[in-house]
Order: structure tokens, then sequence, then C-alpha cells
């Protein structure tokens, strides 16, 4: 049997797309505007940010929101392939290159610098160029620093010709800059929309049409239950929905009910990492405001004061890591709290 759900790679086709209609709706409304602007998503590892970019540029779903979508450019960068400033203004020219009919994306050197980019992009001024930059996050590990940023905002910011960044990453712009010692002051902030795009978990309408529609592709029927099954031990972020519908579709096939507790043991092992590397990002307040949640403690007792721990808990809501019923938060889903009690 094919497997109908998409877990690990990011999701090309808009057909295997489930959710995030707010946040499409918000990536659109914010870049067809009078001028074209910049947007900040922001999400944990495997919350789907490169799905999201892959589906936003896709020409049947950019065709569904813009009037004039042949005028846009959509050109995509994984930021972690670029070790240095060179290689990231080697690659945006390559594309921006083989967008030009009269030339070959092969022409365009190797790495280039900020200069080059920029002589291209006056050839493309009939052209709405937005560059989505995935693992922004990069620049905390790589050869940039805040010249770098200064330069991108210097891009943007010439009137000859319309160029939007979408930056996709965990942290915010701002402790990115701070990381690469761009001062709060810098007029980089400025060109960037102020309210990012959170990619935190589905909602109840989208993760049940993300369980049932795979599964009807290949014969099997899912009804509340099983919906409700999937959501109890994954939460609500897509990745993970995707790889326990994966497993109760393999027991529904062998007619046999998904062991809740088999299936969280195991996927708790392979999922582990991510975990680990979210908790190693998470503030001190919010890994303290995050273990309490697990472990049902009053979050009073911490040694924050309220408005920190409440900060705390509005950051996890966005970033899909708990969920608040009647007035209280809970960890989203027992693969992560099973991870939090046995880890710490």
């Amino acid at each position: 049997m094919r497997l109908p759900y998409v877990v690990g790679p990011p999701v090309k086709l808009p057909t295997d797309f489930f959710g995030r209609a707010a946040q499409t709706r918000q990536f659109f409304d914010t870049l067809a505007g009078p001028q074209v602007q910049c947007v900040s998503v922001l999400g944990l590892r495997r919350a789907g940010k490169t799905s999201f970019l892959q589906h936003v540029a896709h020409p049947q779903v950019m065709a569904g929101f813009l009037s004039d979508a042949d005028r846009y450019a959509m050109i995509y960068v994984d930021v972690s392939a670029c070790p240095t400033p060179g290689d990231f203004y080697g690659r945006v020219a390559r594309r921006l290159t083989g967008l030009l009919s009269s030339r070959a994306a092969h022409d365009a050197p190797a790495a280039a610098d900020v200069y080059t980019v920029e002589t291209l992009l006056y050839e493309l001024a009939d052209r709405r160029v937005v560059l989505l930059l995935d693992e922004f996050d990069q620049l905390r590990a790589a050869a940039f620093g805040g010249d770098f940023m200064t330069e991108l905002r210097a891009l943007a910011g010439v009137w000859e010709y319309e160029l939007g960044y979408v930056t996709a990453s965990y942290w915010d712009l701002f402790r990115l800059g701070n990381f690469v010692g761009l001062p709060v002051t810098s007029p980089f902030y400025n060109i960037f929309h102020p309210t990012p795009i959170f990619l935190s978990g589905l909602s109840p309408a989208e993760l049940d049409e993300l369980v049932r529609v795979p599964a009807r592709r290949v014969g099997i029927a899912a009804d509340e239950a099983d919906v409700a099954a999937v959501r109890a031990i994954a939460g609500s972020l897509p990745f993970f929905v995707q790889a326990t519908a994966a497993i109760w579709l393999s027991g529904k096939l062998d007619d046999r009910p998904i062991d809740a507790r088999a299936v969280t043991q195991r996927l708790v092992s392979e999922m582990g990492p991510y975990f680990e590397q979210w908790w190693r990002n998470f503030s001190d307040v919010e890994r303290d405001a995050l273990l309490a949640v697990a472990q049902e403690k009053p979050l009073e007792r911490l040694p924050y004061s309220e408005a920190e721990i409440d900060a705390a808990l509005v950051r996890l809501r966005h970033y899909g890591v708990i969920v608040a019923t009647s007035g209280r938060p809970w960890v989203d889903g027992s693969l992560l709290k099973s991870w939090l009690v046995t880890s710490h």
C-alpha cells in the first residue's frame, strides 16, 4: 500500500498540504498590498516551515490568492546551505538570472555580492521579487554578521524595483539580530510587518482533514474516535500528526486498534532529538513553565513574576507546544508530555 501521509520531507503538492489556512491568508494579505512587504514566519523545528514556504510559492496556490500572480517571482533560498554571504548572493543571483529570458542561470557566478544581486533586480523592475529565506536561524552559526542584515535592508529600500523577504526561523528577528551584533535601532527591523506568522498547531477541523483525507485515498475511513486517538498522542503539529496517523493506518489495515501507550513509547524514542532541540532553544522561564504544566504543578510557585510566566505561556501556545482548555494550560499531546516527564 502506498503510504498516504508525508512524514519527513517537505510537502510539495497543494493536494498533500492540509491546514494553515489562516497563515496562508495572512501571508498573501501582507505581500499583496500597494507595495510588497516583508514578513517573518516563526515555528519550531518540524513545525512545517519549509512546507509552508513551498506551499505559498506553488503557482496553483498563488493563483488562488493573487489576481496578478504572474507578476510575482517567489525565490526559495535555504540559508543553511549558504555558509557565507557570498554563497547566499550567488544562489540568489543564479535564480534571478534564470528569470531573465535573455540569459541562462549558469551565467551567474557561484559566489556573488550584494551589488551583483542589485544589478539583476534593476533588470527585473517589472516583477515583484520575494525571497523566501528558509532556515534564517543559520545566521547564528555561519559567517554572517550585522553587515549582512544591513545589506538586506539596503536592497529592499530601492524604489526602482520591488523586493520583499519572508524569513522562516525559530528565533525572532530581534534575537537573531542581537546574536550577530545588529543594534535594536537598526532600520533592518523596520521593513518587516510587525506581526509575525506563527506556525502553531492545527485547528480541530484542519487536523481532522489531515487524518481523514489521506486515509480515504487508500480506502480507509477514519471515524471521530480514530482522529481523537491520533490527536491525543501527537498533539496538533502536522509532522507529529502524520507520523502518528501512519502508525494508526497500519493497524487499521490489520483491524488492530491503536495502542496509545505503545505508539507513544515508540515515537518518543524517535522524536526525542527534536524535543531536545526545542528544549535547548527555550528560555529558562519557558522550560520551567512547560515542565510545571507537564507535571501538573502550580505555576505560581515558579521563581518568576506573573508577567514573565504569562509571556512564556503565550509564546509556548504560539509555537503549538501547549493548549489552554477551561482556562488551564496543558501540554499538547502525550508524545511531548511523556518526553518531558521521563527526561527531566
